[in-house]
Protein backbone atom coordinates (compact mmCIF):
# COMPACT_ATOMS: atom_id res chain seq x y z
CA UNK A 1 0.00 0.00 0.00
CA UNK A 2 1.69 3.25 -1.37
CA UNK A 3 1.88 6.27 1.65
CA UNK A 4 -0.56 8.23 -0.25
CA UNK A 5 -3.41 5.37 0.12
CA UNK A 6 -2.32 4.91 3.75
CA UNK A 7 -2.93 8.54 4.10
CA UNK A 8 -6.51 8.81 2.22
CA UNK A 9 -7.38 5.42 4.74
CA UNK A 10 -7.08 7.25 7.67
CA UNK A 11 -9.02 10.31 6.46
CA UNK A 12 -11.39 7.66 5.99
CA UNK A 13 -11.68 6.59 9.02
CA UNK A 14 -11.40 9.93 10.79
CA UNK A 15 -14.28 11.47 8.76
CA UNK A 16 -16.28 8.46 9.50
CA UNK A 17 -15.46 8.44 13.27
CA UNK A 18 -15.96 12.08 13.57
CA UNK A 19 -19.53 11.64 11.22
CA UNK A 20 -20.42 8.87 13.73
CA UNK A 21 -19.52 10.80 17.02
CA UNK A 22 -21.26 14.28 16.08
CA UNK A 23 -24.30 12.15 15.60
CA UNK A 24 -24.13 10.39 18.25
CA UNK A 25 -23.93 13.69 20.23
CA UNK A 26 -26.41 15.02 18.33
CA UNK A 27 -29.36 12.63 18.66
CA UNK A 28 -28.62 9.98 21.54
CA UNK A 29 -30.07 10.91 24.79
CA UNK A 30 -26.72 12.88 26.53
CA UNK A 31 -27.81 15.60 29.05
CA UNK A 32 -28.68 18.55 28.72
CA UNK A 33 -31.87 17.83 27.58
CA UNK A 34 -32.61 20.79 26.20
CA UNK A 35 -33.42 22.79 22.97
CA UNK A 36 -31.13 23.76 20.58
CA UNK A 37 -32.95 25.71 17.91
CA UNK A 38 -33.29 29.49 18.14
CA UNK A 39 -30.74 31.97 16.52
CA UNK A 40 -29.38 34.81 18.20
CA UNK A 41 -28.72 38.56 16.46
CA UNK A 42 -26.93 41.56 17.83
CA UNK A 43 -26.74 44.84 18.38
CA UNK A 44 -23.25 45.99 16.58
CA UNK A 45 -21.03 46.53 19.73
CA UNK A 46 -20.30 50.28 20.93
CA UNK A 47 -17.49 51.32 20.05
CA UNK A 48 -15.19 52.31 23.35
CA UNK A 49 -14.43 55.74 22.87
CA UNK A 50 -15.95 58.88 24.19
CA UNK A 51 -18.08 58.21 27.46
CA UNK A 52 -17.47 54.67 26.78
CA UNK A 53 -13.30 55.45 26.74
CA UNK A 54 -10.46 53.38 28.04
CA UNK A 55 -9.59 55.59 31.48
CA UNK A 56 -8.92 53.10 34.09
CA UNK A 57 -10.15 54.70 37.45
CA UNK A 58 -10.76 51.70 38.45
CA UNK A 59 -6.82 50.57 39.24
CA UNK A 60 -6.67 52.03 42.86
CA UNK A 61 -9.75 50.44 44.06
CA UNK A 62 -9.22 48.71 47.39
CA UNK A 63 -9.73 45.32 47.86
CA UNK A 64 -11.85 44.90 51.02
CA UNK A 65 -11.91 41.90 53.23
CA UNK A 66 -9.63 40.23 50.81
CA UNK A 67 -10.18 36.15 51.79
CA UNK A 68 -12.64 36.41 54.40
CA UNK A 69 -15.87 35.52 52.47
CA UNK A 70 -16.50 34.07 48.95
CA UNK A 71 -18.55 35.84 46.10
CA UNK A 72 -20.31 38.95 47.29
CA UNK A 73 -22.82 38.96 44.41
CA UNK A 74 -24.87 41.96 45.77
CA UNK A 75 -25.54 45.00 48.20
CA UNK A 76 -28.05 45.99 50.41
CA UNK A 77 -28.26 49.00 53.44
CA UNK A 78 -29.98 49.80 56.48
CA UNK A 79 -29.57 51.87 59.36
CA UNK A 80 -26.04 52.53 58.44
CA UNK A 81 -25.12 49.00 57.55
CA UNK A 82 -23.64 47.41 54.33
CA UNK A 83 -25.38 43.61 53.88
CA UNK A 84 -24.28 41.34 51.04
CA UNK A 85 -25.22 37.97 49.29
CA UNK A 86 -22.43 35.54 49.08
CA UNK A 87 -21.69 32.33 46.69
CA UNK A 88 -21.73 30.48 50.15
CA UNK A 89 -25.68 30.86 51.17
CA UNK A 90 -25.12 32.84 53.59
CA UNK A 91 -26.10 37.15 53.58
CA UNK A 92 -23.68 39.10 55.91
CA UNK A 93 -23.78 42.53 57.48
CA UNK A 94 -20.66 44.91 58.34
CA UNK A 95 -21.27 46.36 61.29
CA UNK A 96 -19.47 50.42 61.49
CA UNK A 97 -16.64 49.05 62.88
CA UNK A 98 -16.17 47.31 59.02
CA UNK A 99 -16.69 43.78 60.80
CA UNK A 100 -18.50 41.16 59.35
CA UNK A 101 -21.25 39.23 61.12
CA UNK A 102 -23.72 36.40 59.44
CA UNK A 103 -27.46 37.65 59.39
CA UNK A 104 -28.89 34.47 57.68
CA UNK A 105 -28.24 31.75 55.58
CA UNK A 106 -30.16 30.82 53.41
CA UNK A 107 -29.35 26.89 52.06
CA UNK A 108 -28.21 23.95 53.89
CA UNK A 109 -25.15 23.16 55.82
CA UNK A 110 -22.89 21.67 52.77
CA UNK A 111 -19.38 20.50 52.34
CA UNK A 112 -18.17 22.87 50.16
CA UNK A 113 -18.71 25.16 47.35
CA UNK A 114 -19.29 21.88 44.88
CA UNK A 115 -22.29 21.12 46.69
CA UNK A 116 -23.74 24.55 46.01
CA UNK A 117 -27.41 23.20 45.50
CA UNK A 118 -26.90 22.17 49.04
CA UNK A 119 -25.75 25.00 50.65
CA UNK A 120 -27.78 27.29 48.91
CA UNK A 121 -26.68 30.76 46.95
CA UNK A 122 -27.73 33.96 47.90
CA UNK A 123 -28.24 36.73 45.09
CA UNK A 124 -30.66 39.68 44.99
CA UNK A 125 -31.25 41.30 48.05
CA UNK A 126 -33.27 44.45 49.15
CA UNK A 127 -35.12 46.10 52.79
CA UNK A 128 -38.65 47.73 52.72
CA UNK A 129 -39.52 50.40 54.85
CA UNK A 130 -40.10 48.79 57.59
CA UNK A 131 -36.38 47.03 57.96
CA UNK A 132 -37.51 43.14 56.48
CA UNK A 133 -34.77 42.20 54.44
CA UNK A 134 -35.95 40.54 51.43
CA UNK A 135 -33.68 37.34 49.81
CA UNK A 136 -33.45 35.62 46.56
CA UNK A 137 -31.51 31.86 46.94
CA UNK A 138 -30.64 31.10 43.18
CA UNK A 139 -32.09 27.63 44.42
CA UNK A 140 -34.32 27.62 47.44
CA UNK A 141 -36.71 30.73 46.10
CA UNK A 142 -37.53 34.26 47.88
CA UNK A 143 -37.44 34.88 51.53
CA UNK A 144 -38.74 37.54 54.22
CA UNK A 145 -36.05 37.84 56.95
CA UNK A 146 -36.10 39.32 60.10
CA UNK A 147 -32.48 40.18 60.52
CA UNK A 148 -32.59 40.47 64.41
CA UNK A 149 -33.27 36.96 64.22
CA UNK A 150 -32.23 35.82 61.17
CA UNK A 151 -36.14 33.84 60.98
CA UNK A 152 -37.48 33.79 57.07
CA UNK A 153 -40.58 32.39 55.45
CA UNK A 154 -40.76 31.64 52.25
CA UNK A 155 -42.55 33.66 49.95
CA UNK A 156 -41.80 31.72 46.51
CA UNK A 157 -40.83 27.99 46.00
CA UNK A 158 -38.76 26.57 43.38
CA UNK A 159 -41.99 24.00 43.49
CA UNK A 160 -44.16 25.93 42.43
CA UNK A 161 -44.43 26.42 38.14
CA UNK A 162 -45.38 29.61 37.65
CA UNK A 163 -46.92 29.71 33.28
CA UNK A 164 -46.34 25.64 33.73
CA UNK A 165 -42.72 26.24 33.94
CA UNK A 166 -40.42 26.24 37.79
CA UNK A 167 -38.06 28.61 38.22
CA UNK A 168 -34.72 26.95 38.34
CA UNK A 169 -32.78 30.22 38.81
CA UNK A 170 -33.72 32.55 41.28
CA UNK A 171 -31.50 35.80 40.81
CA UNK A 172 -31.94 39.55 41.26
CA UNK A 173 -35.30 41.67 43.06
CA UNK A 174 -36.52 44.82 43.37
CA UNK A 175 -39.56 46.22 46.11
CA UNK A 176 -42.35 48.35 45.56
CA UNK A 177 -43.69 50.70 47.77
CA UNK A 178 -46.67 47.92 48.34
CA UNK A 179 -44.61 45.23 48.99
CA UNK A 180 -44.67 43.78 45.69
CA UNK A 181 -41.44 41.99 44.12
CA UNK A 182 -39.89 42.16 40.55
CA UNK A 183 -37.92 39.54 40.29
CA UNK A 184 -35.69 37.40 37.66
CA UNK A 185 -35.71 33.73 37.15
CA UNK A 186 -32.64 33.55 34.85
CA UNK A 187 -33.97 30.29 33.62
CA UNK A 188 -36.41 27.27 33.55
CA UNK A 189 -34.33 24.82 32.07
CA UNK A 190 -30.76 24.87 34.69
CA UNK A 191 -29.62 25.96 37.79
CA UNK A 192 -26.68 27.94 38.83
CA UNK A 193 -24.25 25.68 38.44
CA UNK A 194 -25.42 24.82 35.11
CA UNK A 195 -25.22 28.33 33.50
CA UNK A 196 -22.73 27.41 30.58
CA UNK A 197 -25.32 24.63 29.48
CA UNK A 198 -28.29 27.65 30.01
CA UNK A 199 -26.43 30.50 27.52
CA UNK A 200 -25.80 27.42 24.59
CA UNK A 201 -29.37 26.33 24.76
CA UNK A 202 -32.60 28.65 23.75
CA UNK A 203 -33.09 31.20 26.43
CA UNK A 204 -35.76 30.55 29.27
CA UNK A 205 -35.32 33.21 31.74
CA UNK A 206 -38.54 35.78 33.02
CA UNK A 207 -38.95 38.68 34.80
CA UNK A 208 -41.19 38.02 36.85
CA UNK A 209 -43.99 40.44 39.42
CA UNK A 210 -45.19 38.73 42.23
CA UNK A 211 -48.50 40.27 43.69
CA UNK A 212 -47.95 40.44 47.78
CA UNK A 213 -51.58 40.10 48.30
CA UNK A 214 -52.75 37.45 45.93
CA UNK A 215 -49.20 35.87 45.95
CA UNK A 216 -49.48 35.62 42.42
CA UNK A 217 -46.30 35.53 40.00
CA UNK A 218 -47.27 36.78 36.60
CA UNK A 219 -44.35 36.59 34.06
CA UNK A 220 -43.82 39.89 32.75
CA UNK A 221 -40.83 39.19 29.69
CA UNK A 222 -39.78 35.43 28.51
CA UNK A 223 -37.33 33.92 26.43
CA UNK A 224 -34.72 36.21 27.93
CA UNK A 225 -30.66 34.71 27.79
CA UNK A 226 -30.27 35.12 31.53
CA UNK A 227 -32.21 36.92 33.08
CA UNK A 228 -30.43 39.09 35.66
CA UNK A 229 -30.31 42.64 37.67
CA UNK A 230 -33.64 43.68 37.99
CA UNK A 231 -34.18 47.28 38.93
CA UNK A 232 -37.73 49.08 39.52
CA UNK A 233 -37.42 52.78 38.83
CA UNK A 234 -37.77 54.95 41.71
CA UNK A 235 -41.52 56.65 40.30
CA UNK A 236 -42.12 53.26 39.62
CA UNK A 237 -43.23 53.61 36.10
CA UNK A 238 -40.67 51.44 34.63
CA UNK A 239 -38.47 48.37 35.68
CA UNK A 240 -35.46 47.14 33.41
CA UNK A 241 -34.23 43.92 33.47
CA UNK A 242 -30.83 42.79 31.68
CA UNK A 243 -29.98 40.31 29.83
CA UNK A 244 -26.87 39.15 30.03
CA UNK A 245 -26.23 36.60 27.44
CA UNK A 246 -27.32 39.24 24.73
CA UNK A 247 -25.36 42.12 25.89
CA UNK A 248 -28.74 44.60 27.14
CA UNK A 249 -31.35 45.93 29.05
CA UNK A 250 -35.17 45.48 28.57
CA UNK A 251 -37.04 48.40 29.65
CA UNK A 252 -40.85 46.92 30.80
CA UNK A 253 -43.84 49.85 31.49
CA UNK A 254 -45.93 49.72 34.08
CA UNK A 255 -47.51 52.46 33.98
CA UNK A 256 -48.73 55.33 31.51
CA UNK A 257 -49.62 54.96 28.05
CA UNK A 258 -47.52 52.27 27.42
CA UNK A 259 -48.60 50.40 30.25
CA UNK A 260 -47.79 46.36 29.76
CA UNK A 261 -45.58 46.84 26.62
CA UNK A 262 -41.79 46.77 26.65
CA UNK A 263 -39.02 47.74 24.56
CA UNK A 264 -35.14 48.22 24.70
CA UNK A 265 -33.74 50.17 27.09
CA UNK A 266 -30.20 50.04 26.04
CA UNK A 267 -28.20 47.63 23.77
CA UNK A 268 -24.62 46.88 22.13
CA UNK A 269 -23.22 47.20 25.71
CA UNK A 270 -19.80 46.67 25.97
CA UNK A 271 -19.83 43.71 28.15
CA UNK A 272 -22.74 41.34 29.81
CA UNK A 273 -24.64 43.43 32.05
CA UNK A 274 -25.43 41.93 35.66
CA UNK A 275 -27.29 43.46 38.11
CA UNK A 276 -28.51 47.35 38.22
CA UNK A 277 -28.36 49.49 40.87
CA UNK A 278 -29.57 53.42 41.37
CA UNK A 279 -27.08 56.44 41.22
CA UNK A 280 -29.28 58.38 43.42
CA UNK A 281 -30.39 60.70 40.97
CA UNK A 282 -32.44 58.66 39.30
CA UNK A 283 -29.91 57.25 36.63
CA UNK A 284 -28.21 53.71 37.12
CA UNK A 285 -25.08 51.75 37.71
CA UNK A 286 -24.36 48.68 35.58
CA UNK A 287 -21.62 46.29 36.68
CA UNK A 288 -20.47 44.28 33.30
CA UNK A 289 -19.51 40.80 34.30
CA UNK A 290 -17.76 40.25 31.67
CA UNK A 291 -15.98 42.33 28.28
CA UNK A 292 -17.49 42.30 25.10
CA UNK A 293 -15.87 44.35 22.31
CA UNK A 294 -14.81 43.78 18.42
CA UNK A 295 -11.62 41.60 19.57
CA UNK A 296 -13.22 39.94 21.99
CA UNK A 297 -16.59 38.75 21.57
CA UNK A 298 -18.82 36.72 23.85
CA UNK A 299 -19.63 32.95 23.37
CA UNK A 300 -23.01 33.98 22.18
CA UNK A 301 -21.97 36.41 19.89
CA UNK A 302 -19.43 33.89 18.19
CA UNK A 303 -22.04 31.28 17.96
CA UNK A 304 -25.40 32.70 18.34
CA UNK A 305 -26.66 31.98 14.77
CA UNK A 306 -25.14 28.53 15.13
CA UNK A 307 -27.92 26.30 17.05
CA UNK A 308 -26.30 22.57 16.33
CA UNK A 309 -22.71 24.12 16.99
CA UNK A 310 -24.16 24.96 20.80
CA UNK A 311 -25.94 21.58 21.10
CA UNK A 312 -22.54 19.94 20.18
CA UNK A 313 -20.82 21.62 22.75
CA UNK A 314 -23.29 21.28 24.99
CA UNK A 315 -23.31 17.50 24.77
CA UNK A 316 -19.55 17.30 24.53
CA UNK A 317 -19.88 18.85 28.02
CA UNK A 318 -22.67 16.95 29.07
CA UNK A 319 -21.06 13.10 28.01
CA UNK A 320 -17.79 13.88 30.12
CA UNK A 321 -20.20 15.31 33.07
CA UNK A 322 -21.74 11.91 32.64
CA UNK A 323 -18.78 9.53 32.93
CA UNK A 324 -17.67 11.61 35.72
CA UNK A 325 -21.26 10.84 37.60
CA UNK A 326 -21.01 7.10 36.62
CA UNK A 327 -17.46 6.90 38.02
CA UNK A 328 -19.23 8.66 41.39
CA UNK A 329 -21.99 6.23 41.28
CA UNK A 330 -19.68 3.61 41.53
CA UNK A 331 -16.64 4.94 44.04
CA UNK A 332 -18.11 8.04 45.66
CA UNK A 333 -14.97 10.83 45.92
CA UNK A 334 -15.04 14.45 46.60
CA UNK A 335 -12.79 14.83 43.45
CA UNK A 336 -15.43 13.29 40.99
CA UNK A 337 -18.41 15.78 42.56
CA UNK A 338 -16.11 18.33 42.29
CA UNK A 339 -15.32 17.48 38.28
CA UNK A 340 -18.94 17.60 37.66
CA UNK A 341 -19.78 20.69 39.55
CA UNK A 342 -16.62 22.24 37.60
CA UNK A 343 -18.24 21.44 34.03
CA UNK A 344 -20.69 23.56 33.08
CA UNK A 345 -20.28 26.34 35.91
CA UNK A 346 -19.46 29.61 35.43
CA UNK A 347 -16.19 29.14 36.58
CA UNK A 348 -15.08 26.72 33.62
CA UNK A 349 -15.08 29.62 31.16
CA UNK A 350 -13.10 32.07 33.38
CA UNK A 351 -10.04 31.81 30.86
CA UNK A 352 -11.87 33.63 28.13
CA UNK A 353 -12.82 36.46 30.25
CA UNK A 354 -10.94 39.39 29.00
CA UNK A 355 -8.67 41.44 31.27
CA UNK A 356 -11.34 44.49 31.32
CA UNK A 357 -13.34 45.11 33.94
CA UNK A 358 -16.38 47.87 33.94
CA UNK A 359 -18.46 49.58 35.23
CA UNK A 360 -21.61 51.78 32.88
CA UNK A 361 -23.01 55.22 34.49
CA UNK A 362 -26.22 55.63 32.85
CA UNK A 363 -29.35 58.00 32.20
CA UNK A 364 -32.73 57.40 32.84
CA UNK A 365 -33.21 57.44 29.69
CA UNK A 366 -30.58 55.02 28.36
CA UNK A 367 -27.98 57.25 27.72
CA UNK A 368 -24.53 56.20 28.94
CA UNK A 369 -23.15 58.90 31.29
CA UNK A 370 -19.72 57.79 32.10
CA UNK A 371 -17.44 54.59 32.46
CA UNK A 372 -15.26 53.32 34.46
CA UNK A 373 -12.56 50.70 34.17
CA UNK A 374 -9.88 47.93 34.75
CA UNK A 375 -7.71 46.82 32.57
CA UNK A 376 -5.32 44.72 34.13
CA UNK A 377 -7.23 41.94 36.26
CA UNK A 378 -6.92 44.16 39.54
CA UNK A 379 -10.46 43.28 39.81
CA UNK A 380 -12.36 41.06 37.68
CA UNK A 381 -15.67 39.36 36.80
CA UNK A 382 -17.91 42.25 38.28
CA UNK A 383 -21.22 41.61 39.72
CA UNK A 384 -22.39 44.88 40.92
CA UNK A 385 -21.77 48.54 41.59
CA UNK A 386 -23.34 50.35 44.65
CA UNK A 387 -22.79 53.26 46.49
CA UNK A 388 -22.91 53.47 49.88
CA UNK A 389 -21.20 56.33 52.01
CA UNK A 390 -20.28 57.92 49.70
CA UNK A 391 -17.68 54.84 48.70
CA UNK A 392 -18.19 52.55 45.19
CA UNK A 393 -18.75 48.82 46.40
CA UNK A 394 -18.42 46.28 43.74
CA UNK A 395 -19.22 42.98 44.31
CA UNK A 396 -17.91 39.79 42.33
CA UNK A 397 -19.56 36.62 42.10
CA UNK A 398 -16.52 34.57 42.30
CA UNK A 399 -13.64 36.27 43.84
CA UNK A 400 -12.74 36.79 47.56
CA UNK A 401 -12.91 39.76 48.14
CA UNK A 402 -15.36 43.56 47.96
CA UNK A 403 -13.49 46.09 45.87
CA UNK A 404 -14.55 49.82 46.81
CA UNK A 405 -13.44 53.24 46.26
CA UNK A 406 -14.61 56.75 46.86
CA UNK A 407 -16.84 58.42 44.92
CA UNK A 408 -14.54 61.40 44.30
CA UNK A 409 -11.21 59.19 43.32
CA UNK A 410 -13.70 58.10 40.16
CA UNK A 411 -14.96 61.81 39.51
CA UNK A 412 -18.24 61.12 40.57
CA UNK A 413 -18.60 63.52 43.27
CA UNK A 414 -21.64 64.82 42.07
CA UNK A 415 -23.35 61.64 43.48
CA UNK A 416 -22.15 61.69 46.84
CA UNK A 417 -24.84 62.04 49.64
CA UNK A 418 -25.54 63.52 53.08
CA UNK A 419 -25.41 60.58 55.61
CA UNK A 420 -29.17 61.50 56.01
CA UNK A 421 -30.13 60.46 52.33
CA UNK A 422 -30.87 56.64 51.53
CA UNK A 423 -30.73 55.01 48.18
CA UNK A 424 -34.25 54.61 46.77
CA UNK A 425 -35.22 50.75 47.41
Amino acid sequence: MTKMSALCNSLIKWSAFSTGLIAFLIYAPIPPHSTFSETFTFAPNRPLTEKLGLEEKLDNAELWHKGDLLGPETFSDYKGELYTSLFTGEVVKFKKDGSMVTVVRTGQTCKGEFEERICGRSMGIKFDRDGSMFVADAYYGIFKVDVETGEKVMLISPNDPIDGKNPKLFNSISLSKNGDIYWSDSSTEFNFEDVVYDMLSDPSGRLIHYNAKSRKNTVLINKLAFANGVFLSHNEEVVLVAETGRNRIHRYYLKGPKNGTKDIFIDGLPGMPDNIQSDGQGGYLVALYMAVDDNNPSILQILGDKPTIRKLLAKAMGLVELVFQIFDNIYSTQFFQRAMHFIGHCNSIYFLAPSRASVLHISKDGEILDSLHNLNKHISLLSEAYIFENMLYLGTPFNDYIARIPLFKIGWKALERTKEDQNPK
